[in-house]
C-alpha cells in the first residue's frame, strides 16, 4: 500500500514569509514613479481652491433652504 500522505515541502515561518513580504514591497515600492514636489504642490493648490469653492457653495446652498424652509413655510402658518 503507498503511503497517502507524501512528504510536503515544509510551510517557512511567519518571520520567513513576513520578511519575504517586506522585501516583495521594497521591492514594488522602487518601481513605482513617484510625482515631482511640484507635481504634488500644484495637485494640493487645486484640492485646497476645490475645497473652498464647495465649503462656498453648501454656505450658500445652506443660507437659501433655511430662508426657504424656515422664513417662507413659518410665515404662511402665522
Amino acid at each position: 500500500m503507498a503511503q497517502a500522505n507524501k512528504s510536503a515541502p515544509k510551510k517557512p515561518s511567519i518571520f520567513a514569509r513576513f520578511g519575504k513580504y517586506l522585501k516583495d514591497v521594497r521591492t514594488e515600492l522602487r518601481r513605482v514613479s513617484w510625482p515631482s514636489r511640484t507635481d504634488v504642490i500644484n495637485s494640493s493648490v487645486i484640492v485646497l481652491i476645490t475645497l473652498m469653492f464647495f465649503m462656498a457653495f453648501t454656505f450658500i446652498v445652506d443660507g437659501i433652504s433655511s430662508y426657504v424652509f424656515l422664513d417662507l413655510i413659518a410665515g404662511l402658518f402665522r
